[in-house]
């Protein structure tokens, strides 16, 4: 009876004793400082600009500088810091060698079209290693708008359907449809020039011309070196159809080796 009597006595003692020690511990949470994880800055830095003399129509190519080669989260700024409008593509990735940046109406609706062409070190082996991006200009909302361009997918679908590729001794043949291109290699001095010949479609590259947008997918023939020796470029000529752009003629260029500008003129 007297254990029990004690018992019930030191209870009080015994809640008032772990209240306290609760609420020490919850002050001494209370006190510790929160860690707080900055989120770290990059520079953002214009890659192009096309230059006008209407304010409105300048246009600023923008990204943040994630390494010496790499850059993130695109902006493109349409107008000056007056009259501005921001258009943001956070997916768009660049690396390493120059972007390129064209405002020229490719759609054939008289109005000036935003071209982005970007490098992708990402694109991994068989992949294209540009990047392109068309902004179409919406005039009914006086912005613009990316539009689609056909998959890479598809254009290897078309090329595949359309051109054939054929070696007998020194000349290469090359059908494209109705049309057909004879090639002699012998001028170009390959060292053991043979087939397979092959599309490398990894390297395709764009331009703008006169209005125009254009694909360019080199052609090479296998030899004794490193590499294979190119012979000519398909020139894919895209139309926007009003859902994409896509290829809607090809046609080929014979290499010039003593054109040193060969790759960039066509």
């Amino acid at each position: 009876m007297k254990t029990k009597h004690m018992i019930f006595l030191l209870v009080p003692f015994i809640l008032v004793f772990t209240l306290f020690i609760t609420g020490w511990k919850s002050n001494k949470v209370k006190e510790e400082p929160e860690k707080v994880i900055a989120e770290e800055k990059h520079e953002r830095i214009v890659l192009l600009s096309v230059p006008s003399e209407i304010r409105h129509q300048i246009i600023y190519l923008m990204a943040d500088k994630i390494t010496w080669m790499d850059y993130e989260n695109f902006v493109i700024q349409v107008g000056d810091s007056v009259q501005e409008t921001l258009y943001r593509f956070p997916n768009w990735y660049h690396g390493k060698y120059p972007p390129e940046l064209f405002y020229k109406d490719v759609n054939g609706d008289s109005f000036g079209d935003i071209i982005v062409v970007l490098n992708n070190d990402r694109a991994g082996i068989g992949n294209p290693k540009k990047d392109i991006h068309i902004l179409n200009f919406i005039k009914e909302r006086v912005a613009y708008e990316e539009a689609p361009i056909e998959s890479m997918e598809k254009t290897k679908t078309t090329i595949k359907s359309k051109v054939t590729l054929g070696k007998q001794g020194n000349i290469v043949t090359i059908h494209i449809e109705d049309e057909k291109y004879i090639i002699d290699i012998t001028k170009y001095h390959y060292r053991n020039p043979r087939e397979p010949l092959s599309i490398s479609f990894d390297l395709t590259t764009y331009a703008v011309e006169n209005g125009q947008l254009f694909g360019r997918v080199p052609v090479f023939i296998s030899q004794d070196s490193f590499i294979g020796g190119v012979i000519g470029l398909l020139r894919l000529e895209y139309d926007w159809n009003g859902e994409e752009y896509a290829v809607k003629q090809i046609d080929f260029i014979e290499y010039n080796s003593e054109d040193d500008q060969f790759f960039f003129s066509y």
